[in-house]
């Protein structure tokens, strides 16, 4: 059509006018006019507003992939502030401008600072129970001293991460506090698998106990110490002197 024509050559439509019979006239920019009769009115119309539309210069959000946001990195970054700052003064939304995210999005990941200070925690239990399990182990203490070892392999990977967590739980009881449930977890976890092997409930409380107790003190050590070698290492020349203790 000549009028669709007019619209392509010419640009932007800037008005539209009815006349007193069934006319209509698109004026685009630049003066150029075209006159439409009713028949065409629908198709011109149709294009007209569509470049009315695009004068205003906004478009509908186009959808994409959503943002996606790495756990690992956000807590990370909390961690640091925590420690740079001190855990007290860092408000979850100083965390949540420096990881570039919206306060949303970090309570989804992270609801507490005690979530991101014992991060990590519920997923070595879930390691360590299946260690346990498929460990053919018969002597107690060396069943729970290589399962637990094994298990400590998913956090080889973080060392900083898993350094700065440490440091704070250390430095306050009330921090420390924080993880005593996964902390109890972990305990009547190894506590069952003990009772399973020795059949002395006394004997598996003792050892389970002592077992967090051990592993809490030569992780920290570690932390605070920055020792080179990765928590599993440490921990494995740890526990060799935990065994002999129950020998």
């Amino acid at each position: 059509m000549e009028g669709d024509r007019a619209y392509r050559e010419e640009g932007l439509l800037t008005r539209v006018q009815f006349g007193t019979d069934p006319t209509i006239t698109l004026v685009y920019q630049g003066g150029h006019s075209d006159e439409y009769k009713s028949i065409n009115l629908g198709f011109s119309l149709l294009f007209g507003v569509a470049n009315l539309a695009s004068m205003t210069g906004q478009e509908k959000p186009k959808r994409g992939r959503p943002v996606t946001t790495d756990p690992a990195a956000v807590g990370l970054t909390a961690l640091r502030l925590f420690s740079q700052r001190g855990i007290d003064k860092v408000t979850m939304d100083d965390v949540a401008e420096a990881a570039k995210i919206s306060r949303s999005n970090l309570f989804r990941i992270y609801p507490s600072k005690a979530a991101v200070v014992w991060g990590g925690m519920h997923e070595f239990n879930l390691e360590l129970e299946r260690r346990i399990k498929e460990n053919p182990e018969t002597d107690v203490v060396k069943l729970l001293h290589t399962s637990w070892v094994q298990a400590m392999h998913v956090l080889d990977s973080s060392l900083e991460t898993v350094r700065l967590r440490l440091k704070l739980i250390a430095s306050s009881p009330e921090i420390y506090g924080w993880g005593h449930g996964q902390m109890e977890e972990a305990r009547l976890l190894i506590e069952t698998a003990a009772q399973k092997v020795s059949k002395d409930p006394l004997r598996s409380r003792i050892i389970a106990s002592a077992l967090i107790s051990v592993s809490m003190a030569v992780l920290v050590w570690w932390a605070e110490n920055n020792d080179p070698r990765t928590p599993s290492e440490v921990l494995d020349a740890g526990f060799r002197d935990f065994e002999k203790l129950f020998r």
